[in-house]
C-alpha cells in the first residue's frame, strides 16, 4: 500500500492542491507521531487522502456514508493503493538551453607558497593537451611540492598544488535557469528529479510490480528479470480506461478499512457520533449518526484561522500609540504573533537606604509591596523609621533607614479591549480598576490582599 505524508501526496497529485496557509492548517490539525525528542507527520494512504479532501471540501457539518463517498477519486485511490508506488525519475519538464554544450576536464597546476598560504596558477588547460591524465598532473604537483618542503612545507599538502574540474560551456539562460519554468539547465547546471506514481510492467507478459526489489531473509536485492520491465507513469495513463475493471464492492472494503484507521485515539480525523458543547444552553449535545462521517479536524483548523487573523492584526498594530498606550507584540513562531496594549503608571515603594534604590524590600516584607498613592508609602516609611528596630542603641535616637521611591509599573490590556484603551489612559484605568469602577470581566491586573490593607490601612496590589 502506498503511504506518504499529506504534503507528499499533494506534490505528486493525489491530494487536491491547496494554498500554503490551508495546507499548513490541515497538516497541523492532523498532528504528528513520535515522542518528545523526535516527531514526524502521520503517513496517509491514497484512500485516506481522497476521504480527507472530500470531507474538507464538503464543510464542517456535512456527513457522508461510505457509499456516498464512492466517486472517481476514491476509485482511483483504491487502484493506487493496490498496485502503484512512489518512484523518482528525471524531471520531464527539464530541458537544456542548447547553447555551447561541451564537456571536458580542465587541469590546473599551482605554485603554492607554504609561508604565505597563497597559490599562483602556473598552468591551465584541457585534459590531454599537456597532461594525459590525473597521474601525470599529480606527478608534476609532487615536483612543485618537493621544491617547497625545504621551505617549511608539508608532504601532506600535495592537493594544494593541482586541481581538476569539469567545464560544460556557457549557458544562454540567466542564472542557468529556464525563463518560464525556472528549472535549471539540464546540461550546464545539473539534472533534477521528480517524484511520480508508477508501476513496473513486463513487456511480454503484462505482469505489474510496485517495485523491482525483492526482500530476502538477509538482503534486499533486485529481481533477476528487471531489464524486462518498463516504468509506467500514473499521470500518463487513461484513467477512465483503468477504472473499467474496478468493482465498487472492493472500493467500499478499502474505504471502510481506511476509515477505521482514521478514527483512532492518536488520529481522530473522522467523527460519526460526537459530543459538542453549546455555549448558549451551556450543555453538551450529542450529534452525528453511526456510519456517517464528517471531518474531525475543524476545531483545530478554526483555531488556526482565528490565530492567523489575530497574528495579522497584531503585526499591523505593532508600535501603534493611542491615548498613552503602546501596542507591543511577541513572536512565538512564524505563524503565531500575539500583541497587547501596554502603558506605564507611577507607583511608590520603600527602599532601604543601605541598598540601591531599585531594591524594594523592607525587612520581612515582600518586594511586591507597592502603593498607588505616595502618602500611603510615606506613612509606612515613617512608621518603620521611628520604630524600635530602627533606633540606634548607642544613644537611643531614631535612625533613617528607609525612604520612598517612585517606580514605573507596566499595565497591560489584551488586544481585544480596544474600547478601554480609547476611553482610559493607563493611569486612569489603573486607578479605576482598583477602585472597582471597571467591570470584573475586564479587570485583569488587580489582586487585592486583605491582610495588607488591614495592616497598612491602604489598598495594596
Amino acid at each position: 500500500m502506498l503511504e506518504q505524508t499529506y504534503n507528499t501526496m499533494m506534490n505528486i497529485g493525489l491530494a487536491k492542491p491547496r494554498d500554503k496557509q490551508t495546507k499548513l492548517m490541515i497538516n497541523e490539525a492532523m498532528g504528528n507521531k513520535g515522542n518528545r525528542w523526535r516527531t514526524e507527520r502521520f503517513p496517509v494512504s491514497a484512500m485516506q487522502t481522497a476521504i480527507l479532501d472530500l470531507l474538507y471540501d464538503a464543510g464542517k457539518d456535512r456527513t457522508y456514508s461510505p457509499k456516498q463517498m464512492l466517486n472517481t477519486s476514491t476509485r482511483l485511490a483504491y487502484l493506487v493503493d493496490k498496485c502503484w508506488g512512489i518512484h523518482h525519475i528525471h524531471n520531464r519538464k527539464q530541458t537544456s538551453c542548447g547553447h555551447d554544450e561541451v564537456e571536458y576536464e580542465i587541469y590546473k597546476l599551482y605554485d603554492f607558497d607554504p609561508k604565505t598560504n597563497e597559490r599562483t596558477t602556473v598552468y591551465e588547460g584541457k585534459k590531454g593537451e599537456k597532461y594525459a591524465d590525473l597521474t601525470e598532473l599529480s606527478e608534476a604537483a609532487v615536483k612543485l611540492r618537493d621544491a617547497h618542503v625545504a621551505l617549511g612545507g608539508s608532504e601532506r599538502w600535495e592537493h594544494r598544488y593541482y586541481n581538476d574540474s569539469t567545464y560544460k560551456g556557457q549557458c544562454a539562460w540567466d542564472n542557468k535557469r529556464h525563463p518560464e519554468t525556472d528549472l535549471p539547465c539540464k546540461h550546464h547546471q545539473s539534472a533534477i528529479s521528480e517524484t511520480v506514481i508508477g508501476q513496473y510492467k513486463h513487456r511480454e507478459t503484462g505482469n505489474t510490480l510496485q517495485s523491482l526489489m525483492r526482500d530476502t531473509y538477509y538482503h534486499r536485492r533486485i529481481i533477476d528479470d528487471a531489464d524486462s520491465y518498463d516504468l509506467v507513469i500514473w499521470d500518463e495513463q487513461d484513467h477512465a480506461e483503468i477504472l473499467k475493471g474496478v468493482d465498487d464492492s472492493d472500493v467500499l472494503d478499502a474505504m471502510k478499512y481506511a476509515i477505521r484507521q482514521m478514527k483512532t485515539e492518536s488520529r481522530p480525523w473522522l467523527q460519526s457520533n460526537y459530543e459538542e458543547y453549546n455555549r448558549e444552553t451551556k450543555q453538551h449535545e450529542y450529534k452525528g449518526k453511526r456510519g456517517h462521517y464528517r471531518l474531525g479536524l475543524w476545531w483545530s483548523i478554526e483555531r488556526q484561522q482565528k490565530q492567523a487573523i489575530e497574528t495579522a492584526e497584531s503585526i499591523a498594530l505593532d508600535g501603534t500609540e493611542l491615548n498613552g498606550w503602546t501596542y507591543t507584540t511577541t513572536t512565538y513562531s512564524k505563524n503565531r504573533t500575539e500583541g497587547r496594549w501596554q502603558g506605564t503608571v507611577p507607583v511608590y515603594g520603600i527602599s532601604p537606604n543601605a541598598k540601591p534604590k531599585d531594591a524594594i524590600a523592607v525587612g520581612w516584607t515582600t518586594e511586591t509591596m507597592l502603593w498607588r498613592y505616595k502618602q500611603q508609602a510615606e506613612d509606612v516609611c515613617k512608621l518603620l523609621n521611628t520604630g524600635r528596630l530602627s533606633r540606634d542603641y548607642m544613644n537611643g535616637e531614631p535612625k533613617e533607614q528607609c525612604s520612598v521611591v517612585e517606580i514605573e509599573k507596566t499595565v497591560e490590556l489584551q488586544h481585544t479591549h480596544i474600547d478601554l484603551v480609547k476611553q482610559y489612559t493607563p493611569s486612569q484605568y489603573y486607578f479605576m480598576c482598583h477602585e472597582g469602577d471597571i467591570p470584573a470581566e475586564q479587570n485583569h491586573i488587580c489582586y487585592h490582599e486583605t491582610s495588607l490593607e488591614e495592616l497598612f490601612g491602604g489598598k495594596a496590589l
